[in-house]
Parts: C-alpha cells; structure tokens; sequence
C-alpha cells in the first residue's frame, strides 16, 4: 500500500480540472442552465463555490488518508463515460450532467483508492444538488400539493372547489398551483443545506440521514403552508393584495428563508465534536495509476468534441421533397389552413404538404429532418411541439398498431371545438420509434461511430364523421402510398435490415436529395389496436 502526498488535495483538484475541461460541453450547458433559470438553478453557483470550499476544507482529511489505486473502478468508469457521451449526442442534457460528478468520482476511485474518494465524495457529488434533473419532481410534487392543500383548505376554513390543479372560492377567487408552485427548488436548496451541515459536523451516517429525512419533510410542508397562506390572503382581499398579485413568489423565498435557518439554528445547538488530528502522509501516489485515470476519463469525450466541431459545417438543411401522390392519392397539395403547425428549434428541414383521395378525404403530412442532431437542435427538445401554435391542445395519446407499424397518436381539438387524429413516428437512420427519449438514446449510440439520418413523420386528417372513421383514412393512405413509393430510391438493403417503414432522402448523384420510402408489409385489420392510456 502507498501512502498520500500532502498534494493528494491538488491532484484530485486536477483531475477534475481535466473532467470539467474533457465534458466542456455540458460544463457550459450547466452554467447557461444557472444563469437562465434562476428560479430553478439559480442557487448553482453558490452550489459550485460551497463544493468547491468543501474540498479545500477536507485537505488535511484528503491528504491523510492511504492512496491504493482501485484499477477495478475503470470497469464502471468507462462505461459511464460512454452513458455519458450517448446522453450528450442524444441531446438528453439533463442525463448527461448527471453523469459529470460520477464519471469525475470514479476517476479519483481508480487513481486513489476507496478512502480518498470517500473523503471527497460529498465536494463532488455536492454538484448533483445544482441539476436540471431536479426538474423531474415537478410533476409529482406539483400534485402532491394540490393533494396536501386540498386536504388541509377546508380545516383551515378556506371553502375552496378543487378542479385539477384550480382552487375556486365563492367570491370569485382563482387560484392555480403550476409547476412553479411545486417547492421542487425549495426542496433542492434545503436538502445540499443539510449535506452541508452534516459535512461540517464530519458526522456519522445516521445523523446525516436524520439531517437528509428532517428537511425534506420541513421542505416540503413549507411549500404547503406557503401555497395555504396565499390562498387565505388572496380569499379574504379578494385577489386585491399585492403579495398574491405581484410578490407571490418573493413570499416564499422570504418564508423559506425564515423556516431554514430556523432548521439550522435547531439542528446546531448541540455542541459539535473537536475535528480529529490528522498526520500528512508523506508518500507520493502512484503515478501510473494517475495517468490511466486521466486517460480514461478523456479517451471518450475528447475525440467526440473534436468531431462535433467538425459537424458545425454539416448543419445546412437539406432539401426535402414529399412524394408524389399513389393509387387513389393525389397531390402533394399546399396547405392553406393554419392550425396545425410544428415548431421545431434549431436548423432544420420541413416539407408540410397535403394529399387528396377521390372521396375527398385530405391528409396533412409533415416531414422534419435534422442534417446532425446537437443540443437546440434536435428533435426532441422543450421548445419542440407537433401541434405547434395554431390552437391544437391534446385531448388524448395512444400507440397504434396497424399492421406490422406503430405508430404514435394524438387526438386533438381545435379552438373551435373539432377534432383531428395525428400518427407520428421517429426514424433515425432507418429503425421506427414511437417514444421519444428511446429515438434519441438510439440517434446517441449511433452518433458515436456515424452521422445517422433523423427525421419525424406525422399526418393528420380530421375527425369526420368520427376519430374511428379518421383511423381508417389514415391507414388507407399509408396503404395506398406505399407501393408507389418504391423503385430506384428505395433502399431494399436497408428494408430488409430493419423491416421498417419510413420516407426518407438519399443523395443522388446529381447532388439533389430524392425521397424514398420504405417498404412495409401493412394489413387493414377491422380496427386498430390500442396501447396506452386515454388522458
């Protein structure tokens, strides 16, 4: 066993210099992510400077413990960096952030041992309370507190009618808890407060877990009581007091504030134990072991950055062309009507074009590629919606079997009260998907070693005389499209590789893009089958 150099704290330091510096990318989307998002990760700075006094604090504990390089930490370390590099050509960045720390802790593991990381595992990890995964609760604590008001307005005397998320009072009063009304930031801040304390304290696990479990709870009733109060204020002014209209969210800093250090000032009266005297160890580390840490760790994202800056020159949209129309559809046709229209972020392709059968039945169809997917560009992304701007809301979502085919439904209606069914599907680089984050993960895993296409198909027909009757229109176009889609452009190596169906554009050597299809075997079963829930 060797023993640490009194420099083990700056080697660590180091080290995660290079793994800050190898996923520079994500190190910048965590910053923009503080900046932009102050009422969610606005506290990550002060996050990163507590981590980062943490570690300086826990020196002379770091620098004291023995050094015995873990070279079996390189078996986890290296497929988490690999987690890591599909997350951030997936475009899936809160995923990808969660892995920094880790990757960054399994570096340290490898190149010192068990007792230096564990010494330095609260510095590092202290990063996790500063990430946009947070984001993942608000849903859930959103109606875990529409659930604990609603129990606890009437024993207070506030006669208020819950519909969803809405409170109403007979005087007219609304209320609505959104997803900023979840505490999911109050929760974030009061938990990295007591890790910190119970790092201060250096204490044992039980009092950290009691620590962890107390202000979570003390947290999460905060929240409750702050929502409370704003409805007892906002009911008895009538909506006509400043702190419900203006400053509601001012309230809840200031009210949490005041619970916090109360929690704190409770949880330190006890006297703290005298930290422990601890002797430098005077052996420097292994070398070797410290060099393979720091070339695991940037083997992977480096070379993938370098390329990535070589992508920036591939972003030109393509040329997209719809095909044209087969057996009983025509067209393609220009859409006039303005309802239904994507928005997709970033540069992109879009072909939104319409088809016509005898019967007069119309099909909307969209196309939206992505030369390379990158973070804003991509196509799954927050600033993304299939039903765009124009009035369309969701009445319910399902997956749809046709045949061999999936395809993802939306019913919607318009502002006017009619009714629309829309199939969609993924296709990257010729496989189908129908959920969203699994396209993505799969675009990640190819991205690594290639520059797969990326596209979304939709179409849209209107619910006339019925959504049953709309299915079929649907399913008879994709039918009758079929066959005429085939020919020269159609890639018959890549249909039998995958069985999947899909428009897509191949270069010809002329230099323009052509679309072809391919095939698929659909049969007309009496209905299609169902999979999912009705919201």
């Amino acid at each position: 066993m060797r023993a640490s150099a009194p420099h083990t704290t700056v080697l660590v330091g180091v080290l995660i210099a290079v793994g800050v510096f190898a996923y520079w990318p994500g190190a910048v989307a965590l910053w923009r992510y503080w900046i932009d998002e102050p009422s969610l990760g606005g506290h990550g700075i002060l996050v990163a400077a507590l981590a980062l006094w943490l570690l300086a604090r826990a020196r002379d504990r770091t620098d004291s413990e023995p050094v015995q390089a873990a070279p079996w930490a390189l078996l986890l370390l290296v497929p988490c960096s690999v987690a890591a590099l599909v997350f951030w050509k997936a475009g899936l960045q809160a995923l990808q952030l969660l892995m920094l720390p880790a990757v960054i802790w399994l570096a340290v593991l490898a190149a010192f041992g068990t007792a230096v990381a564990r010494s330095v595992s609260v510095p590092i990890g202290y990063l996790y309370f500063a990430m946009p995964a947070w984001n993942i609760l608000s849903v859930p604590l959103q109606e875990l507190t529409v659930h604990a008001v609603a129990l606890v307005a009437p024993l207070v005397g506030l006669p208020a009618t819950v519909s969803g998320a809405s409170f109403a009072f007979p005087n007219g009063a609304r209320f609505v808890v959104t997803l900023a009304c979840s505490g999911v930031g109050f929760l974030a801040q009061a938990l990295a407060v007591a890790v910190l304390l119970g790092e201060l304290e250096e204490a044992k696990f039980a009092r950290r877990a009691g620590l962890f479990i107390s202000m979570a709870l003390v947290a999460l009733v905060t929240n409750w009581v702050r929502v409370i109060l704003l409805l007892a204020i906002g009911y008895s002014s009538g909506m006509d007091n400043v702190i419900v209209s203006q400053r509601h969210l001012e309230f809840g800093y200031v009210l949490f504030v005041i619970v916090l250090v109360a929690f704190v000032w409770v949880a330190t009266r006890r006297t703290l134990p005298e930290p422990e005297a601890r002797a430098p160890r005077l052996e420097a580390p292994a070398a070797t072991a410290y060099l393979v840490a720091i070339t695991a760790l940037v083997a992977g994202p480096l070379p993938i950055l370098l390329w990535e800056r070589s992508d920036d020159a591939d972003l030109t949209p393509r040329a997209m062309r719809m095909p044209l129309g087969e057996n009983a559809w025509h067209g393609p046709l220009p859409v006039a009507d303005a309802t239904w229209r994507p928005v997709f972020v970033g540069a992109h392709s879009e072909q939104h074009v319409a088809y016509e059968d005898r019967e007069g039945h119309r099909i909307e169809a969209v196309a939206v590629g992505y030369a390379v997917q990158q973070q804003g560009r991509e196509l799954v992304n927050e600033g993304n919606s299939l039903l765009g701007q124009g009035g369309l809301s969701v009445l319910a979502m399902a997956f749809v079997d046709v045949g061999e085919s999936t395809y993802r439904e939306v019913v919607a209606v318009d502002l006017q009260g009619n009714r629309s069914v829309i199939w969609s599907f993924y296709d990257i680089d010729g496989e189908s998907f129908v959920v969203p984050i699994v396209s993505q993960l799969w675009y990640g895993i190819r991205a690594l070693t290639s520059r797969p296409d990326s596209e979304l198909f939709a179409f849209r027909t209107a619910c006339a005389p019925s959504c049953a009757e709309a299915r079929g229109v649907l399913e008879s176009f994709l039918h009758g499209m079929e066959p005429g889609l085939r020919g020269d452009a159609w890639r018959a190596a890549r249909d039998s590789k995958s069985g999947t169906r899909a428009m897509k554009f191949q270069s010809e050597p002329n230099g323009l893009e052509e679309p072809f299809v391919q095939r698929t075997r659909l049969t007309r079963p009496s209905d299609g089958r169902l999979l999912g829930m009705q919201l």
